[in-house]
């Protein structure tokens, strides 16, 4: 099968994170980056071996190419290197995009059977098309934020808004492969956060109530949360009435039995989570582990990073070049990519697109490429 190339001309997270991942499925990813010091995440310390870990996490397998696209020189080598891709993904804004000559529009007429994905905040053909959009502003304004933590709103762990994104992107793109392009795929964060609402959405919509704040606990289910104990955490997610009267019975407290629906559950929240409580801090993790599991009641104890990885994550870990990276998750590949040092690249792609060594030598000393992989 013919190898699909990707151009990637994307920064910080949601657009490298689909190079990634088209990278683990088997595309060759070339990631365009501006001199001098390419995309913003590389510069955040520490490093190993002349790599950001910071910049790792969402860019093994690709190939830099550093070109300048502001001169007439780079600007040629970027249309001759669009005319043999199948895909251009971008998180950069629409404004600078069209400055450049490398927005749709402009890419559609070198190559007229492109899919183009622009990952923005808001949506390319808005007011706010060029608002900047970091992971916790989109979060703020699309309820998530809001209805995350105990008393006061708090972001998510993770950048979940920026990886979701770049998620349904890739989906966009398998899509639009599958289909055969030419396609323009507009990605607008925020729309893909309201996407993730789900049940809190449709309960808002559908009656009108705001969903409010709950720290660790299910909004519609109770007891789903979690709890202390005597050395640590455990979350008890109980989504059936099977399944709490097995609770109930497991801890000898079959008083509690009474709450037999869920809808009993909900009303007295506060006095079964109350008592739940005070039973689960007399006892270990994992005790209460043991014996719930036993009982067939799910249950989890609230592992920490280094626990996590321990008990399952190492399974997905692998080292290249003294780096350790993350596996794609799922048992397609096993390449065992590494991030690519800034421009590592450039040369052989340009050999292939046609420039001779002497050419490359020269926009080199132009500064239109980088020097320091020639």
């Amino acid at each position: 099968m013919e190898k699909i190339r990707v151009i990637e001309l994307g920064s910080n997270i949601s657009a490298p994170l689909v190079g990634e991942i088209l990278a683990d499925l088997g595309m060759e990813v070339i990631k365009v980056e501006p001199p001098p010091h390419g995309d913003d995440r590389r510069r955040v310390k520490p490093e190993i071996n002349g790599i950001s870990i910071y910049f790792a996490s969402t860019n093994r397998g690709k190939k830099s190419v550093v070109i300048n696209l502001k001169s007439d020189e780079g600007y040629e080598i970027f249309q001759r290197l669009v005319k043999t891709a199948n895909v251009v993904v971008t998180n950069y804004r629409p404004s600078a995009l069209k400055r450049l000559g490398v927005d749709y529009e402009t890419v559609k007429k070198i190559n007229p059977k492109i899919i183009y994905c622009s990952i923005t905040g808001f949506g390319n053909f808005t007011e706010e098309a060029d608002r900047p959009a970091y992971d916790t502003i989109i979060l703020a304004l699309s309820g998530l934020m809001d209805m995350t933590g105990e008393e006061n709103p708090v972001k998510f762990a993770t950048s979940i808004s920026d990886i979701t994104t770049g998620l349904l992107a890739s989906i966009m793109i398998l899509w639009a492969l599958n289909r055969g392009g030419p396609s323009f795929i507009d990605v607008p964060m925020i729309y893909t956060q309201f996407y993730l609402t789900l049940e809190d959405a449709y309960m808002y919509l559908n009656t009108g109530k705001v969903p409010k704040r709950m720290g660790s606990a299910h909004r519609y289910l109770v007891p789903y949360q979690a709890f202390k104990t005597a050395d640590g955490y455990i979350y008890v997610a109980v989504f059936s009435d099977e399944q709490y009267l097995r609770l109930c019975k497991a801890i000898n407290r079959e008083d509690l039995a009474k709450f037999d629906t869920l809808q009993k559950r909900v009303e007295n929240r506060n006095y079964i989570i109350n008592e739940l409580s005070r039973i689960f801090e007399k006892n270990t993790r994992d005790y209460w582990v043991n014996l719930l599991s036993k009982a067939d009641v799910p249950i989890a104890p609230i592992l920490n990073l280094e626990e996590a990885f321990k008990k399952y994550g190492n399974k997905l870990v692998y080292e290249n070049e003294g780096v350790k990276y993350i596996n794609f998750p799922i048992n397609v590949t096993s390449n065992k990519s590494k991030a690519p040092k800034l421009g590592e690249k450039t040369k052989e792609v340009l050999l292939e697109l046609g420039y001779s060594e002497e050419d490359i030598k020269k926009l080199a000393e132009k500064g239109i490429i980088n020097t320091n992989m020639i």
